[in-house]
């Protein structure tokens, strides 16, 4: 008798589980680099933060001042850099933003959204369900 309601109470619980959801893998494309005289453009910039689910100030923010540079976002979502910054140290700093609050930590996912609570900043991943809070760096 008591076998038998454990294996129900399991079963219960199995079925109050959330199904696994089915990744599908994000490619995150290369960051377009072009070089204006003194100023450096990253051409696809909206577009790659509509793939990594980041809002586009909160990414250039973190550019900037890991570079120590000053920028801003133009009319068409573009980041413009005003200093010289070689592709390969930009896309270096990309790859480490993308690290620290897009994958998560739990399963490797880039399906994360970040989001403030409270004082916190909190890394949700949408494939696993896991959350960890984040050290903002903007």
């Amino acid at each position: 008798m008591i076998k038998l309601d454990y294996e129900e109470l399991l079963e219960r619980l199995y079925s109050r589980l959330p199904s696994k959801r089915v990744e599908v893998p994000i490619e995150i494309p290369p960051l377009e680099v072009e070089f204006i005289s003194t100023h450096t453009k990253v051409k696809n910039f909206k577009h790659v933060c509509e793939v990594i689910n980041r809002d586009p100030r909160i990414v250039l923010r973190y550019l900037l001042k890991s570079m120590g540079a000053k920028g801003s976002l133009d009319s068409d979502g573009n980041a413009v850099i005003h200093q010289n910054i070689s592709r390969t140290s930009l896309n270096k700093l990309f790859e480490k933003f993308l690290e620290l609050y897009v994958r998560c930590p739990t399963c490797g996912s880039y399906q994360t959204e970040l989001r403030k609570g409270g004082k916190v900043w909190v890394l949700k991943c949408l494939a696993c369900g896991a959350e960890a809070t984040v050290k903002p760096a903007w």
